[in-house]
């Protein structure tokens, strides 16, 4: 049986979705620099031909982003899903997918809180896409050695808007930060849904686990704190 699916980020500026069935897809993107309530809006105005009520998987970006614009993605997409299926889309490696021409590992890099960013590391070779590091909030110096540890002396593109704090490690694009290639495309969520639902990576919507790029210094302590019970339970 055909999926009706349909997908949405609203973890950056730039809105992106789509939709596809057995006989079409529609992609796409807003870059209005409007609230992402608004984006949203104009997302269903341009999927007219779309039955929102007749969906069979909604695929979720999960970020890391901003508060705000991803609740507003995750509770349209859990408006829709009462008993659907979900998949949950990383917003990191819908970045690292803009660079699968590049052969070798890609490290995808967000400022959160102040002296900290949220991290992924992925690898590419004759244009898939893996994902070696899971994504994960760190100091900026944790960042760094997480990254060198993986990567030894093997060559690492580095994107996203913190890409500045690894010229010495790292290939870094030398464009503005609103690149092309720090930005979510709506294809490249067509793709990443396809392969969650290709693996069989569903979800319920208890389960769904927004990751927001301004986590507060409790959770970030706390977070610590568990770490380090972890390793002592280890010893």
């Amino acid at each position: 049986m055909a999926l009706k699916v349909f997908s949405l980020d609203t973890s950056s500026p730039r809105v992106v979705a789509c939709y596809f069935d057995e006989e079409k897809k529609i992609m796409v993107e807003l870059d209005t620099k409007a609230k992402h309530g608004i984006q949203v809006s104009q997302v269903v105005e341009k999927m007219k031909e779309v039955d929102f009520s007749n969906l069979d998987v909604i695929g979720i970006g999960i970020g890391p982003g901003g508060l705000t614009g991803l609740r507003v993605g995750i509770s349209f997409c859990l408006g829709l899903g009462i008993g659907k299926k979900f998949v949950q889309i990383s917003s990191l490696k819908l970045i690292a997918m803009n660079a699968l021409m590049f052969d070798g590992y890609i490290g995808v890099v967000r400022k959160a809180r102040e002296g900290y960013l949220y991290a992924g590391l992925y690898h590419s070779k004759n244009a898939k896409l893996q994902t070696i590091v899971e994504p994960f909030i760190e100091s900026i110096d944790m960042v760094r050695e997480r990254f060198k540890e993986v990567v030894l002396d093997k060559r690492v593109l580095i994107l996203g808007d913190g890409a500045e704090h690894f010229r010495d490690i790292g290939i870094l694009l030398e464009e503005p930060k609103r690149s092309e290639h720090n930005l979510p495309s709506a294809r490249n969520l067509y793709l990443l849904t396809l392969e969650e639902i290709s693996s069989n990576n569903f979800v319920d919507a208890l389960h769904i686990e927004p990751l927001y790029l301004q986590k507060s210094i409790a959770e970030l302590n706390f977070e610590k704190k568990q770490k380090q019970m972890h390793q002592l339970q280890e010893k």
